[in-house]
């Protein structure tokens, strides 16, 4: 009990060092080269260069600004359809994101010579930081939020999937506004940034969830606000003689805070065992 509440307690934290990590990679190796990022800070790069194309914005910088101005559609979105958990996670996330990137100087000389250099230190740091907010169960809000939103509406939609199709139309607007050698490296810097992301938080370790109750609704609550199967099996406890309800289902790590919430919010008295790392083939949802 106590390492579980130390560990809710170091989880604010966690969101705003990782939060400074990655403002810190984009403003001190990304950004000094005029190179973009993907998702909503994206966006804030590319609303940023249209409007110095026609306003003269001097040593402001706006990506900071832009960021959390985007998001704040989407935050209302995480309250009203996601969860109030990770609604304020996310504005924790998203929040700190935002003030760091307005506060941390972007240097005048990048202190990397080499762009590429730049460019592959940059992707693994801000990939770290992003990474360690989400291990702690944090979000940096942005595609995210929109992701997470679409793949409890649609079967068929996923994180991964949204963040491909909204990327893919962040580079090719770029096209537009940028030249080609400016846009391939920003691509690169997404390529490291993506993998050290996914070696930090490896969001997408399975677990087999077995849920034993008396209580009924766990299954439909669990199905309705998540879009997970569950499966129902009817068990006898071998010493009391009771009828038991025993719930199975496949998720991702990224889940279990949010269906252990929903499970206790139901059944406080509810037997929980989680086996992590299981394979599972066939129709399951890798929501990355």
């Amino acid at each position: 009990m106590l390492e579980k509440m130390h560990q809710r307690w170091l989880q604010p934290f966690i969101v705003l060092a990782g939060a400074f990590i990655y403002a810190a990679g984009m403003n001190w190796f990304v950004i000094p080269f005029h190179l973009y990022s993907g998702g909503v800070l994206g966006i804030a790069q590319i609303i940023d260069l249209f409007l110095g194309k026609y306003i003269d914005l001097g040593a402001i910088n706006l990506n900071g600004i832009l960021y959390l101005v985007i998001n704040i559609p989407l935050l209302f979105l995480a309250w009203r359809s996601i969860g109030g958990v990770f609604f304020f996670k996310t504005l924790l996330g998203a929040g700190a994101i935002s003030l760091f990137m307005s506060v941390l100087p972007v240097p005048e000389v990048p202190i990397l010579d080499e762009r590429l250099a730049s460019v592959l230190v940059g992707g693994i740091v801000s990939g770290f930081g992003i990474g360690i907010i989400l291990f702690s169960r944090g979000s940096g809000g942005g595609l995210d939020i929109i992701g997470v939103w679409a793949s409890r509406k649609y079967k068929n939609a996923s994180v991964g999937k949204i963040s491909l199709m909204l990327n893919g139309a962040i580079y090719l607007a770029l096209l537009f506004l940028a030249d080609l050698e400016t846009v391939l490296y920003s691509l690169i810097y997404m390529v490291f940034f993506t993998m050290m992301l996914d070696r930090v938080h490896y969001q997408n370790i399975n677990l087999r969830l077995m849920v034993f109750t008396k209580k009924e609704g766990v299954d439909q609550k669990i199905m309705r606000q998540t879009g997970r199967g569950v499966t129902e099996w009817r068990g006898i406890g071998a010493y009391s003689g009771e009828d038991t309800r025993v719930l199975v289902s496949c998720i991702n790590k990224y889940e279990v805070g949010e269906i252990m919430d929903i499970i206790r919010g139901v059944d406080p008295d509810a037997f929980v065992i989680a086996d992590e790392g299981v394979h599972v083939s066939g129709n399951f949802e890798k929501r990355i």
